[in-house]
């Protein structure tokens, strides 16, 4: 007695995942680089759209760390799948202090600083870049009477940012 059975090949799947992200990068839509199309997609922070079709992936989510996304595709009874790997970044940790309450006829205060880690950018009112790009003045004059909330921003190697800020009050 003979019988043919008939052996079905693999399908063929490749799939690159989303470029390194920052935490805070927000959802990302329609994860989508599979092919054979059709298939799923899983791993930390990965979200189906609710059609089937379209699939999100949160940094948030799935946290800092390296995670890996799959996209698993199924036709004619056979599965195959391919993987690759995000990155989720954490923020820089950013801390500032700003200058004690000021009188507003103190005068230009000279390299505001405090600033970590250093290398970031000041702003706020009355703050000037010195000219050069790494040292910023609080000029409480300029800023006016009140109170007034003074930034410091820092992006680090991985282009994440983050900003820490404080309040300085100018007395009359």
């Amino acid at each position: 007695a003979n019988d043919t059975i008939e052996v079905f090949a693999l399908p063929t799947v490749t799939f690159t995942a989303l470029a390194d992200l920052c935490i805070d990068a927000g959802v990302q839509a329609s994860l989508g680089a599979g092919t054979t199309t059709g298939g799923v997609y899983s791993g930390p922070g990965v979200t189906d759209d609710g059609n089937g079709m379209t699939y999100t992936f949160d940094p948030a989510t799935a946290d800092v760390g390296v995670h890996t996304i799959t996209y698993t595709v199924t036709t004619a009874g056979c599965t195959n799948l391919a993987s690759d790997t995000v990155e989720v970044f954490a923020l820089p940790t950013v801390t500032f202090t700003a200058p004690g309450d000021l009188c507003v006829d103190a005068g230009v205060q000279a390299s505001l600083g405090g600033g970590t880690p250093t290398g970031g950018v000041y702003s706020g009112s009355g703050v000037t870049d010195d000219g050069n790009g790494m040292t910023y003045s609080f000029d409480p004059a300029a800023a006016g009477v009140g109170t007034h909330t003074l930034s410091y921003t820092y992006a680090d190697a991985n282009g994440c940012t983050n900003t820490a800020s404080d309040d300085v009050e100018v007395l009359a």
